[in-house]
């Protein structure tokens, strides 16, 4: 007879159907004796959210293709898998939730409830028709329908997923305005002096990128007719509100778990949350509702890459199914696609330093991605950012070769290589791929520059 495992008869409830908790929920679909349900109110589930600015791009050719497995995959599975449907309450005590008017118990809880858009809440016009949000797989299909129809867009918010839009819609011949609040595009990513280069490419595609404002008014009497920047009305099909997400939290908050100054869900290493200041063994957290530590400042940040998540779903089925795992403070590295640019940043950048009263050297250098010589290559910029001569920040924008110069920064400010380092790092070389001194160097060694200056 079969040794009774720990995990027989026990149930795991899922709230979220994305990157956390599909990835949990098929992991312990696979090798625990779980009864998995998931919760999730969206439609769809187990698609890729960061592709649908290319298919409305066209570099991807429709939204099914975004969608990696299909419901009937998770049924064959033997998952409960519960779509378009609400939890309503959590029940920490009974060790039960509630939704659809039933009562469902749980020995273990996962809530990966995600993120939410931000709406400009001062702003008129924000309910008419023809104004949308990105976040969900539905949301990008109505702005697919409603782009077939459209000869002029707003985009309000420049940050990545903004910035991919503008890139995406004005190469499909649609008038396009970017408008950003903040003096800067991708703030939260990269230093002004990056972002320009950005913005300069965006503007060779014939957007028409506007800074420093928000918009007045959204206009029209059922459908968007125009928005109203400054004193000037421009004519709009349809707007994109995309000025950023935050924690879905409420169902947690109301079922008595702490939220931090972040608004996301308190955990500990183990992705425990707090309760009271207590952490639940038999609850866990993770993805864009919980907050995360800095590497570099130690503070409580909230991270919205679909690799953490990933990372935060591996963290929580070890600690399901096995020996106890940790997710430790992150370095949040991050890439992007705008037209035909890489962009990619890692640590902090120069205005996080500001703020928590780090001084920093920074070095700046310019390359290419391929020998001079030989065709196909591109500019890229480099910026590298040392405190106390250790890297703390990275941020690189070019055609190609970013994704991986960013990865390996990443490595290099965990493991506290310093400006020396760097600036005399062995680099491999061919023509078709690089420089024969990588332009990574030549950051450094301007970094150092600075240094020995400052001591004389």
């Amino acid at each position: 007879m079969r040794e009774k495992n720990m995990q027989d008869d026990k149930k795991v409830i899922i709230i979220g159907g994305g990157a956390v908790g599909m990835a949990v929920a098929t992991s312990l679909m696979r090798h625990s004796k779980y009864s998995v349900t998931v919760f999730s109110e969206d439609k769809h589930t187990a698609y890729s959210q960061c592709g649908m600015p290319f298919v409305i791009g066209g570099q991807i050719k429709d939204f099914e293709s975004l969608v990696l497995r299909n419901d009937k995959f998770f049924k064959d599975m033997g998952m409960d898998l519960r779509l378009e449907t609400r939890v309503d309450s959590i029940n920490i005590e009974n060790h039960t939730i509630s939704a659809d008017g039933q009562e469902y118990h749980f020995d273990k809880l996962v809530i990966a409830t995600g993120s939410k858009p931000r709406v400009p809440m001062h702003t008129q016009g924000t309910s008419l028709k023809n104004v949308f949000t990105l976040r969900t797989l539905s949301d990008a299909m109505k702005i697919e329908e409603a782009l077939t129809n459209a000869s002029n867009i707003v985009i309000i918010g420049g940050g990545s997923i903004g910035s991919e839009l503008a890139a995406a819609t004005s190469q499909r011949n649609i008038n396009t305005i970017l408008l950003n609040r903040g003096s800067s595009i991708l703030s939260h990513n990269i230093d002004p002096d990056m972002a320009e280069s950005v913005k300069e490419h965006l503007e060779s595609l014939g957007v028409k990128v506007i800074e420093g404002h928000v918009p007045k008014s959204i206009n029209g009497e059922t459908h968007v007719e125009s928005v109203t920047i400054a004193s000037t009305e421009f004519p709009a099909d349809l707007v994109i509100i995309a000025i950023g997400v935050g924690p879905e939290n409420e169902l947690a908050s109301s079922a008595g778990i702490d939220i931090g100054d972040t608004g996301g869900i308190i955990v500990n290493e183990y992705l425990n949350p707090s309760i009271g200041g207590e952490y639940h063994q038999d609850i866990y957290c993770g993805g864009e509702c919980v907050e995360v530590h800095n590497h570099i400042t130690g503070k409580a940040m909230l991270s919205q890459v679909a690799s953490n998540a990933r990372r935060m779903a591996g963290i929580i089925t070890n600690n399901l199914t096995s020996s106890p795992a940790e997710f430790g403070p992150i370095l949040n590295p991050w890439v992007a696609v705008i037209g035909e640019l890489q962009v990619g940043t890692t640590g902090i950048t120069s205005k996080e330093a500001m703020e928590n009263n780090i001084k920093i050297v920074t070095g700046i250098a310019t390359g290419s991605t391929r020998a001079d010589y030989y065709p196909g290559g591109s500019k890229l910029f480099i910026k590298l950012i040392f405190s106390d001569r250790y890297l703390v920040g990275a941020q690189i924008v070019g055609g190609e070769g970013v994704k991986e110069r960013i990865d390996a920064l990443t490595l290099a400010i965990k493991k506290r290589t310093n400006v020396d380092e760097l600036a005399n790092i062995e680099t491999c070389y061919a023509p078709p791929v690089s420089m024969l001194i990588d332009p990574t160097s030549f950051a450094a060694k301007g970094a150092l520059k600075k240094m020995r200056k400052t001591k004389t």
